[in-house]
């Protein structure tokens, strides 16, 4: 129950721009991130009496009648082609984590970290201790977002920010939850099933600067 819950949030670790290593990449700093579930699943969490806590740095947040939960960005590097943001990619890893409590069971979720490549993430977590392993979770449509740069001055990172951005899982996530969420009685997620909207800002350091 707890991993059907938590998939949504998990779309938090890596909304940052991988590349391979031989690539050169910036960095980015002061970064954060936040992510509001949809009303599917928080009228899901609701029902169940699910509750979600933050473990700090992490935060709760409540926005427009949205809950969701805000992470400070440890590291994050890549490449956000702003030329084409389709194709940006990178590593991030995100500080904090949460713990999802239900009457029978308690999951928590920590060490979020993710690979971002040509709007997919793949994710690796630790669920109450145990190494998540890394796996395709989530893909996204950049142009539904909404980007905004500000231009550092002489050679200051410029401030990259993507607002709103929908999230859904990918069909290895949804074929991996599918049948636990029935037994829940759980209403069906699709690979076209919206979970999530993300918003992430940064202050990006390109190589060349």
């Amino acid at each position: 129950m707890g991993g059907v819950l938590s998939s949504p949030l998990l779309a938090a670790t890596a909304l940052s721009p991988s590349a391979d290593a031989a690539e050169v990449l910036g960095t980015a700093q002061d970064g954060w991130l936040e992510i509001l579930w949809t009303a599917l699943v928080q009228t899901e969490t609701d029902r169940r009496g699910t509750t979600v806590e933050a473990i700090a740095p992490a935060e709760l947040i409540q926005r427009d009648g949205r809950r969701g939960l805000r992470f400070p960005l440890r590291s994050a590097q890549g490449d956000p082609a702003l030329a084409n943001p389709a194709h940006a990619q990178g590593t991030a890893a995100a500080d904090g984590g949460f713990v999802l409590r239900e009457a029978a069971a308690e999951v928590r979720v920590t060490r979020l970290a993710g690979d971002v490549r040509d709007e997919q993430m793949s994710a690796r977590y630790m669920v109450n201790n145990v190494d998540s392993g890394v796996r395709p979770m989530f893909t996204w449509h950049t142009a539904e977002g909404v980007l905004s740069v500000v231009p550092g001055v002489l050679g200051a990172p410029a401030t990259l920010k993507m607002s709103n951005l929908p999230v859904r899982m990918t069909r290895e996530m949804v074929d991996l939850v599918t049948t636990s969420m029935r037994s829940f009685g759980f209403p069906d997620i699709t690979t076209d099933t919206v979970v999530a909207h993300v918003t992430i800002q940064g202050s990006y350091l390109s190589p060349l600067s």
